[in-house]
């Protein structure tokens, strides 16, 4: 019979063992979901219609993200290619980053709004510095660019990030901080990022 003494270690165990797994999954159903979204975003920019990626889908992507990190004389990707959801709802929010409807759409002028969660599409958010770049791909094959202004972190309450604005703005938001994967946070991480011309260098 075990001792007494080692079921608290034990369960302790489980538990972690449960997390670990659990995360694991939700990594796996990430990516996946990425998989089956890039193949609707291939038939969009075919024809310029929303396409679901997958039958029960109540979503669409409108966008594929690139982030790039400035380095004096080149540019060079942070992470993968991620694709974006129209509507930021919990749902969606499982399967990849996703534009938030109250603000502006994707290419629009006015501040552009994408969500994502910090423990897997937004997680590389956490290596992004001022005048790094955003690259945005439109259901029309046009890559818009972004340059980082600014780097935040704002309690929950301060909701003028998701302001509307004159000019065309990337916002990128995700939970903060990224070490702490509790279902609830106070905070969050918010990139500001400006429209710049198209001739801004790319790889």
């Amino acid at each position: 019979m075990m001792s007494f003494k080692w079921i608290i270690p034990s369960c302790v165990a489980l538990i972690g063992v449960s997390f670990l797994s659990q995360g694991a999954y939700m990594q796996i159903k990430a990516n996946f979901a990425q998989y089956l979204i890039e193949q609707a975003w291939s038939k969009t920019l075919e024809d310029q219609l929303p396409h679901k990626p997958w039958s029960w889908a109540d979503t669409h992507p409108v966008a594929k993200l690139k982030l790039y990190a400035d380095k004096e004389t080149d540019l060079y990707p942070i992470g993968q290619p991620m694709f974006v959801l129209a509507g930021a709802s919990g749902r969606n929010l499982a399967f990849g980053p996703s534009l938030v409807l109250s603000g502006a759409g994707v290419g629009e002028q006015g501040n552009t709004i994408i969500a994502g969660h910090r423990d897997t599409h937004f997680l590389p958010l956490q290596q992004v510095k001022k005048g790094d770049i955003v690259e945005l791909e439109t259901s029309y094959g046009m890559q818009q660019n972004y340059l980082i202004t600014h780097i935040d972190i704002v309690h929950e309450t301060q909701t003028e990030v998701l302001n509307m604005t004159t000019d065309n703005q990337l916002t990128l938001i995700t939970c903060y901080p990224f070490e702490d994967l509790s279902a609830n946070s106070d905070y969050r991480y918010v990139v500001t990022a400006k429209k710049v011309n198209s001739g801004h260098r790319l790889i």
